[in-house]
């Protein structure tokens, strides 16, 4: 989400409401949960997601920085903070604009989380096997044991900001990220999939490039779609997907990240093409020099959202 939050900002957007969840469970901000017996939510996502709302420039880099910092015992400053601003203003709801007071930040929109109520992602898999805890997700993603389900324990509500966005929203961009981890779980509280379906938006699923072991066995567009319309109950989630071009990257280099995806049992994504489907292949991915990592471009995909006609 933060890549495409960047990438609005960079193309002229204003007005960009990102909704994201509150019950990541993993790294420190699962230990921070587990410190606390449950009783706070994830930041993590949302201020990742706040920090790519603010403009490019000097400040941005020096805050965005402390952000990160990490201590020796892998506590991350980020969190902290940001459970300190939570704390201060009564919920998680209330932050934005007391962080652009602190900070000086010019926000491109606001930061939305998807419940102000406590819950966890739970997951099952196709042996059976039932996890408590968003961390499992990617803990478990070369696992072939596959997820076939997920649900909130206890059911929340949705946050009502989050409702009313989604029924007052022009575009509505799904994904890129880890399905039963990052995206599929906004739709989840009570009230949500009823808001996005109510919508009038152009709705646009933005496909990701790799599928790890324990998502779907063979991944295509037409496949994370049946996903999608289960969990929302209809057969027509988007007006539009959007998927990554492999094949104007540099193919060398592709066929070395594809070497590396493969020790990882990830498989890439491939398109399958349906009628009543309306699939766009763009360039809006780049490979990592660093990792050779596929990943969606930040800059591509300003362009990309630049020139799209919706």
């Amino acid at each position: 989400m933060p890549i495409v939050n960047k990438s609005l900002v960079k193309s002229g957007f204003e007005h960009i409401n990102s909704i994201v969840t509150t019950f990541d469970s993993g790294g420190d901000t699962g230990r921070i949960r587990t410190d606390e017996r449950g009783r706070v939510l994830a930041f993590s996502d949302y201020w990742r997601s706040l920090i790519s709302l603010w403009n490019d420039g000097n400040q941005k880099e020096v805050w965005e920085e402390m952000l990160r910092y990490r201590d020796g015992r892998g506590r991350n400053f980020g969190n902290i903070f940001f459970q300190f601003l939570s704390e201060k203003e009564g919920n998680l709801g209330e932050v934005d604009e007391l962080f652009s007071k602190l900070t000086g930040a010019k926000l491109k929109g606001e930061v939305i989380p998807v419940s102000l109520e406590l819950a966890n992602v739970c997951q099952k898999t196709i042996s059976g096997k039932e996890y408590k805890g968003e961390n499992f997700v990617d803990e478990l993603r070369m696992s072939d044991d596959r997820i076939v389900k997920i649900w909130l324990e206890p059911k929340v509500q949705a946050n009502k900001s989050a409702i009313e966005v989604l029924k007052k929203a022009e575009v509505i961009i799904v994904g890129p990220g880890t399905t039963y981890g990052s995206v599929l779980p906004n739709f989840l509280p009570r009230g949500m999939v009823e808001a996005y379906n109510q919508s009038r938006a152009k709705k646009i699923f933005m496909v990701n490039i790799f599928s790890p072991a324990n998502e779907v066995k063979k991944p295509s567009q037409a496949v994370y779609k049946k996903i999608f319309s289960r969990y929302l109950g209809t057969d027509f989630p988007f007006d539009m997907m959007v998927m990554a071009d492999l094949t104007v990257l540099d193919q060398e280099k592709l066929k070395l990240a594809m070497k590396y995806y493969k020790l990882e049992h990830a498989t890439a994504v491939n398109y399958e093409k349906y009628e009543n489907d309306k699939v766009i292949l763009a360039d809006i991915a780049v490979i990592e020099e660093k990792n050779i990592r596929l990943r969606h471009s930040e800059e591509k995909l300003g362009k990309f959202f630049e020139k799209l006609e919706i």
